[in-house]
């Protein structure tokens, strides 16, 4: 841990393809985004870590833990600040980071935090940052999950994910669209918590071999694909796939039936943002998003770290 350096920044993600099954050696599409978090630590004298989190409207969250016993004193929200102790219990076990000194900490989130772009992730990689130590280790610890979400936080393109045996393989994909401009992502306004999700999924385990390998080859073919029709029977292919083994409707029937779009959801089922496909004109395409409801909604370009970079 370098005493020079006390600024940190982690980029938040979207997950493509290979939602749930990505747990179970499923390969997976999964895209850093031009929005994250940053994290700003100084020393201080007493035994304390003090706490302030930021979003684009302000102050989200405040708390002040005492680290010989890592006990919350003061904080505006206890079930944030209680994980948030856990967290820093495991970081402290793993490097001895809060043995001698208290700190100030300050993290910026680009986003709103109930859009699930990596809050917890972008978190985890800048205190491994900080503390030198393995992030996935950190989130194995902590929050649990396959990586992906690591992986994204410090990569400037997009990857193709996949966990074998106990390997993480990471691998930087030439994905941009030559039709990005009909792409969107929309906010449904239902945030799901990806741990009870993944716990809830895990229970059921409705799927096979046979399944894991139908992913993973869409995920290749939506990678490489260069025609938008071509894209869009993908994404019913995938939505397919996994509407039958989760037991729920698909997102495009659910919450935008009637409309000339191709709808993928993306992450936890059923309330996250959703990938949006469509043919009709920006304008279209936008009123008809907001007629049906929803009114956050990014274009792809505008949300993807990709769009500035490509693979040597």
């Amino acid at each position: 841990m370098s005493s020079l350096i006390n600024k940190w920044y982690s980029n938040g993600k979207l997950l493509i393809t290979g939602e749930y099954l990505v747990m179970y050696g499923a390969k997976a599409l999964a895209i850093p985004l031009n929005k994250g978090q940053s994290f700003e630590i100084s020393p201080i004298k007493c035994r304390e870590i003090v706490w302030t989190a930021y979003t684009p409207n302000g102050i989200w969250f405040r708390a002040i833990i005492e680290l010989n016993e890592f006990k919350v004193i003061q904080t505006n929200n206890i079930n944030i600040a209680n994980n948030l102790v856990e967290v820093l219990k495991a970081l402290n076990l793993m490097s001895g980071v809060f043995k001698h000194n208290g700190f100030n900490i300050v993290t910026k989130l680009d986003f709103n935090p109930e859009f699930g772009f990596g809050t917890s992730s972008t978190l985890i990689s800048n205190l491994a940052s900080w503390a030198d130590v393995d992030p996935y280790e950190l989130l194995d610890k902590t929050f649990g999950g396959s990586g992906y979400d690591i992986a994204c936080a410090r990569n400037k393109y997009p990857i193709k994910y996949q966990l074998k045996g106990n390997n993480r393989v990471i691998e930087n994909v030439d994905f941009n669209p030559s039709f990005s401009d009909n792409l969107y992502f929309v906010y449904l306004g239902k945030k799901q918590n990806s741990a009870d999700s993944i716990k809830h999924f895990n229970k059921k385990m409705n799927f096979g071999d046979a399944d894991i390998e139908d992913i993973s080859q869409i995920t290749h073919k939506i990678i490489n694909c260069e025609k938008q029709n071509e894209f869009d029977d993908l994404l019913t292919d995938h939505e397919e796939v996994m509407s039958r083994i989760l037991e729920i409707p698909k997102i495009e029937t659910k919450c935008f039936e009637g409309l000339p779009f191709k709808v993928k959801s993306l992450g936890a089922w059923g309330g996250d943002f959703v990938l949006l496909s469509s043919n009709d004109s920006s304008a279209e395409t936008l009123k008809a998003i907001y007629g049906a409801g929803y009114t956050e909604v990014f274009r792809y370009d505008d949300l993807i770290i990709n769009s500035f970079y490509k693979l040597d």
